[in-house]
């Protein structure tokens, strides 16, 4: 299951329990109901959504966060298509992956010249994504 279908699903089940706890039975218009408390969020969707957000702040929080899980996503995903990251050409790897998910995951790629250099904006990681999903 891919991080944003994990994301999906894990928001899926916090609106469902939102509009059951909506409709609990004996609770009348004009009595007052106890406060009821905020599911808790799954510790893994919090950890995800802020490498997401640390992602756009810098090249450094790409390269040293965002990349190992997006080159673990890559590698799995490839090994069901026959391919091998670290054995893929730079001409393979861009036309498998596209030039924005290869020029992160590529093996031979170097720590960054400039760490505080701009990291992913949302549209580009979403499309990293889709590449990924359809693997």
């Amino acid at each position: 299951m891919t991080l944003l279908a994990e994301i999906a699903l894990v928001v899926i089940a916090a609106v469902a329990v939102a509009v059951s706890v909506a409709f609990v039975p004996g609770a009348s218009p004009g009595r007052r109901r106890a406060a009821v408390p905020e599911p808790a969020r799954p510790g893994q969707l919090i950890a995800n959504e802020r490498l997401l957000v640390m992602a756009r702040s810098s090249a450094l929080q790409v390269h040293a966060y965002l990349r190992p899980v997006l080159v673990e996503i890559a590698t799995q995903r490839l090994v069901a298509t026959g391919q091998a990251l670290d054995r893929m050409s730079d001409v393979t790897g861009r036309r498998i992956l596209g030039d924005d998910l290869w020029e992160i995951v590529r093996p031979d790629r170097g720590f960054p010249e400039d760490r505080h250099g701009p990291g992913v904006n949302p549209q580009t990681l979403e499309a990293m994504l889709d590449v990924l999903e359809r693997l």
